[in-house]
């Protein structure tokens, strides 16, 4: 038998098992991964890949099968009988220690790479790989010299480049990955990737200019990448340059015309930019290729986030038609309706999600909470005591009834259904809407005293030492707010909402505005792009004197949080204070139609007459100039 022969024959036994040389049907046998086998195969053509003995070539060829079917354990046994056979091989060790990496095992991965470079030194991937296990280690000076060899080798690779560049990214030195992605660009004139890789890392890091300049460099090198064009994107718009974000992204349509997260984000830097009518294109094209109430809403809401309220009730209302036998479009409506204070006609949205629906449960409780809000409290006080009948431990409900209740003109029935709950087990948001009922009523002094013992017996409760920070914040008493916020800190370091919550207490007295600073942007990183922790770091710089990062900060998160009384006052403010009285008072007007739509919103209670006193006092100054 011809020694190519026998070779076939020990890999069809190898792959396939002891009973792969039996006679049997050809629709019996074994799937053959053909991509693993065309990779082992290359891998076998290089000098590198020279195997001593077939058993050694077949066995390593099993390991990639296994390796591609995510059986690293099964791969690392099959390298392992490879090795017995040609001990010292670069390749099989390297791969060997690829295995163990997947299956964490890094000082094993070690090991072998190791012996890798020492039978090999001039053997590149091994010391690729080397420096990526040490970069995972933690240990990146020696990461660094593995990595520093492998581009000697071959300085026209740019894998070695690129974990480098990530090397000096986690260990704190962005300055240095940039100029290792550099000598990459030298190295290799129009290769994109390092640009690209670093670019988008640090986007995702907040290292904005840093950024820009890297993707910008990587989309001149490849300019149908889509997704480097819409980090651009998403930069541009978040530093106030909308026009040339919307320029960005028509860009990336060219490649991907169909794309629907880039059409939507076209159509929201169109609003962004003043232009109704080129957002209304990108939507009306994402729309035609997407069936899903999803899409409709979320189109929606972003013409609500521009205040474009008419467009948004006209697209629901539109897919609504198209598609009547759908109840999420129904309960979508109410969540429109219900964002823009329209109370009565969320109420009636919501009306339209039939039993059967999956969101009617949710629907039925956020109508009765707008017909309370309009006034209707018989229709709305019918519907949340069925819903309480159904589900009388379900704390959210309770809480509604009791402030529908409340509403309605019986407080002390409210008050009595949230002891009622309070009997049933301790809440920490039923003792917040009981402590919000008495504050309402004048007996905040009463609130403190009911949470001061409900305190006492969970002294490290996290959620109740909250709702008792607010309820001291509600009475006044900024110094016993802030404690406790401080004990909520104590208990849950990353407490996202007691890190907002005391940055902006601080804030407000004008005081330790570092430390302010320092907590709301942590509230940040761990939940970024909201909306009330946008808008405490614009107070924290509004109080440093610091207007244009204030009204920067302020209008990012009325972009998040649009028509919330409390963010467009702040954002008044911050542009009388930079000179842009025009817009002080568009803000302030705004905040008193959302006052008037829903008083309940105002904070703190005087919030409408604050405001008023405000824009009397901007248009009596206007008229002394």
């Amino acid at each position: 038998m011809s020694p190519s022969r026998l070779l076939a024959v020990v890999l069809l036994a190898a792959l396939w098992g002891p009973g792969a040389l039996a006679a049997a049907p050809p629709s019996r046998r074994p799937r053959v991964d053909r991509e693993a086998m065309r990779e082992a195969m290359d891998a076998a053509a290089t000098d590198e890949g020279a195997f001593s003995s077939s058993a050694s070539y077949s066995h390593y060829l099993r390991s990639r099968l296994l390796h591609h079917a995510g059986d690293h354990r099964g791969s690392v046994d099959a390298l392992r009988l490879a090795l017995a056979t040609d001990d010292g091989h670069p390749l099989l060790l390297t791969r060997l220690a690829e295995e163990y990496a997947r299956l964490g095992d890094l000082d094993k991965a070690e090991r072998e790479l190791r012996r890798a470079v020492e039978r090999a030194p001039a053997y590149y991937p091994a010391h690729v790989l080397l420096g990526r296990v040490l970069l995972e280690s933690g240990r990146f000076t020696r990461a660094r010299l593995h990595l520093r060899r492998a581009m000697s080798l071959k300085p026209r690779e740019p894998e070695a480049y690129l974990v480098l560049a990530q090397l000096y990214l986690e260990s704190g030195s962005p300055a240095e990955a940039v100029k290792v992605v550099e000598s990459l660009a030298r190295a290799l004139p129009g290769e994109a990737s390092g640009y690209r890789r670093l670019g988008l890392a640090l986007a995702e890091r907040g290292d904005t200019h840093r950024a820009e300049r890297l993707l910008t460099e990587a989309a001149s090198r490849d300019p149908g990448d889509v997704e480097v064009l819409g980090t651009l994107a998403k930069l541009y718009e978040e530093t106030g340059r909308p026009a040339r974000s919307e320029e960005t992204l028509a860009r990336a349509l060219e490649h991907e015309p169909d794309s629907q997260e880039v059409l939507l984000a076209a159509g929201r830097s169109a609003l962004k930019a003043g232009s109704v009518v080129r957002a209304r294109a990108y939507f009306d094209r994402l729309l035609s290729l997407s069936g899903e109430p999803e899409t409709a809403v979320r189109v929606a809401f972003s013409y609500l986030a521009e205040r474009e309220h008419t467009a948004a009730v006209e697209v629901l209302e539109s897919a609504r038609a198209a598609s009547v036998d759908e109840p999420r479009l129904a309960y979508y409506a109410g969540l429109v309706h219900e964002r823009m204070r329209r109370f009565a006609d969320a109420a009636e949205a919501f009306a339209g999600v039939p039993e059967s629906a999956d969101v009617f449960a949710d629907a039925r409780v956020r109508r009765a909470r707008c017909l309370s809000l309009a006034g209707q409290h018989p229709r709305a006080l019918s519907l949340l005591r069925a819903a309480l009948q159904q589900a009388p431990s379900d704390l959210e409900i309770r809480a509604q009834y009791a402030r529908a209740l409340e509403r309605g003109g019986a407080p002390a029935r409210a008050e009595s259904v949230l002891k009622e709950g309070l009997a049933q087990g301790a809440s920490a948001s039923l003792y917040d809407a009981l402590a919000g009922t008495l504050q309402r009523q004048n007996r905040g002094a009463e609130a403190l005293s009911l949470l001061r013992e409900a305190v006492a017996r969970a002294p490290r409760d996290q959620a109740l030492l909250y709702v008792q920070g607010a309820a001291f914040e509600r009475q006044g008493d900024v110094a016993g707010a802030q404690a406790r916020m401080r004990a909520v800190l104590e208990v849950e370091p990353d407490h996202a909402a007691a890190l907002n919550f005391l940055g902006y207490l601080l804030a407000q007295t004008g005081r330790d505005l570092d430390e302010a600073e320092r907590l709301v942007l942590r509230a940040l990183e761990l939940r970024p792009d909201t909306g009330a922790f946008l808008d405490s770091l614009g107070w924290v710089y509004f109080r440093r004197g610091d207007y244009p990062r204030a009204v920067e900060a302020l209008e990012r998160a009325s972009s998040l949080s649009p028509d919330e009384p409390v963010i467009l006052e702040h954002l008044g403010d911050a542009y009388q204070r930079a000179a842009r009285s025009a817009d002080a008072a568009g803000a302030w007007r705004r905040a008193l139609e959302v006052l008037s739509l829903d008083p309940e919103s105002a904070e703190p209670p005087g919030q409408r007459e604050a405001l008023e006193r405000k824009l009397k006092a901007l248009s009596m100054g206007a008229a002394g100039r």
